[in-house]
């Protein structure tokens, strides 16, 4: 693939930190059975100009592979930047410590391209740890009114197992939740417009890592965010099923964050 050609699929993954799990994910990302992609790195935090250079060395032979960096840390300005600079039509994200299978963009791409109307499909997805073992496999709800209806209370969308078509998340501004809450920010503000369906793959197409993201994910900051968003589209759609999964994340919140 040329540097001006147009690849069917980028790769978007966002890292503040090199060590073996992020060359794992990346290695799962370029070992794909459909290769006509881009990969796009985007490295955010204080060691961006260190970690930079290190990461374009260490991937030069792929010519797929692109690094920028940003002293931002948060992850919605990484992911929006990325989504800017993104050459194909379709995004699939991914996680600095996930497993991406081999068919992965295989499979999304052939189902964006057959259902023209939907704007996000994920994966069911398997459990890991650090290590890489197997410890069970989380099914998601596969259609856009189960998703839709699961969305009022919870999130039924993995984020690092999805492919976006690019366009409608442009036109809604890109991430813009806050830290916990990004993506399920977006899947929000996604339902808002009916055009636009969402729909999850029922095979596992990643392995989700659990071991660093469960404290941060069950803190009352995040729990804060997600009720954020609640409260929010409750109040643009007064569906009360909003403001009921709303009331449901403060009581979680209450008793079961794990830390301020």
């Amino acid at each position: 693939m040329s540097a001006t050609s147009t690849p069917r699929a980028t790769w978007l993954m966002c890292t503040h930190r090199e060590d073996e799990l992020l060359h794992r994910a990346i290695r799962s990302c370029l070992k794909q059975t459909m290769e006509d992609f881009e990969f796009l790195l985007v490295v955010n935090g204080s060691d961006v100009e260190e970690l930079v250079p290190a990461l374009r060395q260490a991937y030069a032979y792929d010519d797929r592979v692109s690094v920028i960096g940003t002293p931002v840390r948060m992850l919605n300005f990484s992911l929006s930047l990325g989504l800017h600079i993104a050459r194909a039509p379709f995004v699939a994200r991914m996680d600095a410590d996930d497993v991406a299978y081999p068919e992965r963009l295989e499979k999304q791409l052939a189902f964006m391209e057959s259902h023209v109307n939907v704007a996000v499909v994920g994966s069911s997805y398997d459990l890991i740890d650090g290590a890489g073992t197997i410890k069970g496999q989380v099914d998601l709800p596969t259609t856009d009114r189960g998703i839709r209806r699961a969305l009022r209370f919870r999130n039924p969308v993995c984020h690092p197992s999805v492919m976006l078509r690019r366009a409608p998340v442009l036109e809604l501004g890109g991430y813009l939740g806050g830290q916990n809450a990004e993506d399920y920010d977006l899947w929000a503000r996604l339902t808002n417009n009916s055009q636009w369906k969402f729909a999850n793959l029922p095979q596992p197409l990643i392995s989700y890592n659990v071991s660093p993201n469960g404290t941060a994910r069950r803190s009352r900051s995040a729990y804060a965010n997600v009720a954020g968003v609640q409260l929010k589209q409750f109040l643009v759609t007064r569906d009360f099923g909003w403001l009921i999964g709303a009331f449901a994340t403060v009581i979680r919140a209450l008793f079961l964050a794990k830390r301020p």
